[in-house]
């Protein structure tokens, strides 16, 4: 009977021990660094349900030492945000907003207007795809930006806080974001995101295809087909050129580009596109030279 007892608790331990283990790997957990000159007194943890239609209070921590962390469970990624609140009481009108994700840590540093995010992978991906962006629109113009942007989020598109943090501040149209990811990340543990769009995706793969040629089942002899043809008019048919193509498909690879990488990518793409164009305005050149002479001739 003893040892029946003693096999029955060695077993309800067992279980209570699996079920806690289960249960940490959805605990959420958030390190909070703050940086001198900053006063925040602590903050405010809220979370928004899977429509971000309303938000529901989880806790608020307070500073101490520059450093404050918080820990929930969570059974699902849902977008929660931390808001600042200062020495005299007063709550901050702004706030980070970001995913809160199941058995991720996130570790924030909070400097002059800015939170910077980075932690477990989830997290660093958040902040490579945040740096590249940052880093683009600082030294490069609109144009140049879109398109190194646009690139790396096609190299990245398998990495969730790639993924998610292009999705969360629609760095890209949800539309085209929801065309690039592959189908086990549309599929992951964030689909109920995606879900709410799927009206999008589905009206981004049609407007992706090509205009569509009507086909009749009857069948035409091409002999029979006549064409109208503009008479007392000469044809002059242009050159055929290569199409001109330009495009910043560097390697983006790495997470963090410096300026001088950049700068030496572009530069790079600026180099091909005027022998691209020099090539182009040569042929232009003598076919125009070409058609003078045809002229003369005719006159």
């Amino acid at each position: 009977m003893t040892k029946n007892i003693i096999g029955l608790m060695l077993l309800m331990s067992s279980l209570t021990f699996t079920e806690t283990r289960a249960q940490g790997n959805n605990d959420f957990k958030i390190d909070v660094k703050v940086t001198q000159g900053i006063e925040d007194a602590g903050y405010l943890v809220q979370v928004f349900d899977r429509n971000q239609s309303a938000r529901k209070f989880l806790g608020k921590i307070d500073v101490v030492n520059k450093r404050s962390a918080f820990e929930t469970h969570l059974d699902e990624p849902l977008v929660g945000d931390l808001t600042a609140i200062f020495p005299n009481g007063e709550v901050c009108t702004a706030c980070v907003r970001f995913p809160f994700v199941p058995g991720e840590e996130c570790h924030i540093k909070v400097k002059n207007g800015t939170f910077e995010l980075t932690g477990t992978t989830f997290y660093q991906q958040w902040a490579d795809a945040d740096d590249l962006e940052e880093n683009a629109h600082k030294y490069y113009k609109q144009w140049e930006t879109d398109s190194i942007i646009l690139n790396y989020f096609k190299k990245h598109a398998n990495e969730e806080g790639c993924v998610m943090r292009y999705w969360q501040y629609e760095v890209l149209p949800r539309p085209t974001i929801l065309k690039l990811i592959p189908d086990n990340m549309r599929n992951g543990r964030f689909k109920s995101f995606f879900d709410q769009h799927n009206e999008d995706y589905v009206a981004a793969i049609v407007l992706d295809k090509p205009d569509t040629v009507a086909v009749y089942d009857a069948e035409v002899d091409e002999d029979e087909v006549e064409v109208d043809e503009p008479e007392g008019i000469d044809v002059i048919e242009m050159p055929d050129v290569p199409d001109i193509s330009f495009n910043f498909d560097f390697d983006s690879n790495a997470p963090k580009m410096s300026r001088r990488q950049m700068k030496k990518a572009i530069k790079k793409q600026m180099k091909v596109l005027e022998k691209q164009m020099t090539k182009y305005m040569i042929e232009m050149q003598k076919h125009i030279e070409k058609m003078g002479q045809e002229i003369e001739k005719r006159s």
